[in-house]
């Protein structure tokens, strides 16, 4: 999580969060606090964050960055075997939608359960990995000092390429499923990408 004053980000695995930390500390804005790149407590939800001491969200902004779900799925499935010492981990669940969760103990789970774990809805703007430049300048520097920066480009740490094609290594089949399995993915992502962006080529 990174929070300042008025904001605070909520960091999505496989979605820039390495990235979008090293922008932030590049930065060096007074007042702003960015949790550790190697602790778990950098995926903590709002919800989590408070219940473990006496700090409160309030009514500080909420961003997340968002990710089309096939290539969040195959990018999950891809850091799970080169860096979890899962070199073995099957392939057909992404397929269906699922991420391996060690988080939850090592099961299969839906990628939605991230979206209900932050809580996602209306009221979190999401920065499109895609499109962070972008979006970064327009939605979140408004809240930050005004001599902060355009945003040029990003650094990508810890990151393998964004796999912007990786719907064409899905059939039309698994991706239709993928949607159905995941209906709060698939409605934020027609959202955020256009109403044709979850539906399967």
């Amino acid at each position: 999580m990174i929070i300042g004053d008025t904001f605070l980000w909520l960091h999505l695995p496989k979605t820039g969060g390495t990235s979008m930390n090293q922008i932030f500390r590049q930065l060096a804005i007074p007042g702003i606090a960015i949790d550790p790149d190697g602790e778990r407590c950098k995926h903590d939800s709002v919800a989590l964050r408070q219940s473990q001491g006496s700090w409160r969200a309030g009514g500080r902004a909420r961003f997340i960055t968002a990710r089309r779900l096939a290539a969040w799925l195959l990018s999950d499935w891809k850091h799970k075997r080169r860096h979890c010492g899962l070199p073995d981990l099957a392939f057909e669940p992404v397929r269906c939608g699922l991420y391996y969760s060690l988080r939850l103990g090592g099961v299969w789970v839906a990628a939605d359960w991230w979206l209900r774990y932050f809580e996602v809805d209306a009221t979190v703007t999401a920065l499109r990995l895609e499109s962070l430049v972008d979006d970064f300048n327009a939605r979140l520097l408004p809240l930050l000092p005004a001599t902060t920066p355009l945003l040029q480009a990003p650094p990508r740490l810890n990151a393998a390429p964004l796999q912007n094609d990786a719907e064409a290594l899905f059939s039309p089949q698994d991706l239709a499923v993928m949607q159905a399995v995941n209906p709060l993915w698939s409605q934020w992502q027609s959202r955020l990408y256009g109403a044709t962006a979850a539906q399967p080529s």
